[in-house]
């Protein structure tokens, strides 16, 4: 894994290596990174961004390196949130640049909310299961954590896309092999 534009880019990421005790780790793909990133590119600039199920952070780091003011990242595993902080000690970032959540994601998100915590784009790439779409969705919309213009962004696999309550919401939807990305956005006119 590696950055692959802005400051950082060439820059090699840790990872756990696989073992039967470790979650299963999809990382974001290059492909996918590079094309999200093309079309974010003109808004990083100052923005706030949460990579929500962060893994080694490969999507959060990016968006520090392409710019971000900011970056959240909200993992589970004790692991990973470790290896999210030696990847950002490796690469030297400030310390004001970002923030490693330990913790659930629906209580991180809800953290979040009660401190006043607002994002540009949140960057959500959970397991390939069942509900986690929605409840995603849902809670970010009920919480309003993004900012007027801001952006939800899934993840998801292609052969089962995430269908939101209204289609309205759907700025845009990509697929790059077998992976979606839906961008959403919320506000009256999205």
């Amino acid at each position: 894994m590696r950055i692959i534009g802005g400051e950082y880019k060439g820059r090699k990421l840790f990872s756990i290596p696989k073992r039967k005790d470790t979650k299963l780790l999809r990382p974001t793909t290059d492909r996918v990174k590079e094309s999200v990133f093309s079309i974010l590119n003109s808004y990083l600039d100052g923005a706030v961004f949460l990579d929500l199920f962060s893994g080694t952070g490969n999507v959060g780091i990016e968006a520090l390196s392409r710019g971000v003011k900011e970056t959240v990242f909200v993992e589970s595993d004790k692991r990973f949130c470790e290896l999210i902080r030696r990847n950002l000690k490796t690469l030297a970032v400030a310390s004001d640049r970002y923030k490693v959540v330990c913790n659930d994601y629906m209580k991180a998100l809800k953290k979040l909310a009660r401190n006043g915590k607002r994002f540009d784009f949140i960057y959500a790439d959970p397991p390939y299961e069942k509900g986690y779409y929605t409840r995603i969705v849902n809670l970010v919309k009920s919480l309003n954590m993004l900012d007027e213009n801001g952006l939800l962004i899934l993840e998801e696999p292609k052969s089962e896309p995430f269908i939101p309550e209204e289609n309205r919401w759907i700025v845009e939807r990509r697929n790059y092999g077998t992976t979606t990305v839906t961008f959403l956005n919320f506000s009256e006119g999205g």
